[in-house]
């Protein structure tokens, strides 16, 4: 008895907690209505409307959700076209197909590095200097916003290096985005290259050289591991950036 007297009195208690928390859901519902539509509807016009809306989104839910995956797989045919174009050199179409998907997935860094990617490829296509500055920075904004979304994607850090120390000659910037790369690519060889390279032009030969031992010590490539020793001979024979 005192078991039931007390689920009784704690249902008691429960119910205007939750009449309230439902009254104040469909106020909110209502007073966002309203503000809609300027106030020009009563009370009870809102509560009709809301039933028609949420009937015509439960009727026509499986349409909607039809368009919204017609749209993914639209983003994944651009995404594909433009990967065949830049495969073939077409790096403009490229650009613009990527582009058309970023319009479905508007946050993806992948889409954004090759979208980049493809203007910067354009850009060393042009004869107009200024022209084709346009396309560099253009590529450098694409670069910048997929480092945004995901700042470790090493691709698009690596791809900004690119720009900086080879276009736009700023080796000082891109020796942050190569360090912040290798934190956590420790063992990418083309990183260290390029970070080595981003040393020498800034005069920090003892960087320079630190990056090349760090190549000759870990590479499996014997290759790399030449080229790396050759570079590190230069630097210590007396060669000078300028």
């Amino acid at each position: 008895m005192k078991k039931t007297m007390k689920r009784a009195i704690f249902i008691l208690i429960l119910l205007p907690l939750f009449l309230f928390s439902c009254n104040r859901e469909e106020r909110n519902f209502l007073d966002t209505m309203n503000a809609m539509y300027e106030g020009h509807f009563t009370t009870e016009e809102l509560r009709n409307r809301e039933r028609e809306l949420r009937e015509s989104i439960r009727k026509n839910r499986r349409i909607l959700e039809q368009r919204v995956d017609a749209a993914r797989s639209l983003a994944g045919f651009h995404q594909m076209l433009g990967r065949l174009y830049l495969e073939h050199g077409m790096f403009l179409l490229a650009a613009q197909e990527f582009e058309e998907a970023l319009k479905v997935t508007t946050e993806s860094p992948v889409l954004l590095y090759y979208a980049g990617l493809s203007y910067a490829r354009y850009a060393k296509s042009l004869i107009d200097e200024a022209l084709q500055l346009s396309y560099l920075l253009l590529a450098e904004k694409y670069y910048l916003k997929a480092i945004e979304f995901n700042n470790n994607f090493a691709r698009a850090l690596y791809a900004v290096a690119v720009l900086y120390i080879f276009e736009f000659d700023q080796p000082d910037r891109a020796v942050y985005y190569l360090e912040h790369l290798l934190e956590t690519q420790r063992s990418d060889v083309e990183a260290m290259f390029l970070l080595a390279n981003a040393y020498i032009r800034l005069g920090l030969y003892n960087q320079a050289v630190a990056q090349y031992d760090n190549i000759i010590r870990t590479s499996m490539s014997t290759v790399h591991r030449r080229q790396a020793e050759e570079n590190k001979r230069q630097i210590q024979g007396g060669f000078r950036w300028n």
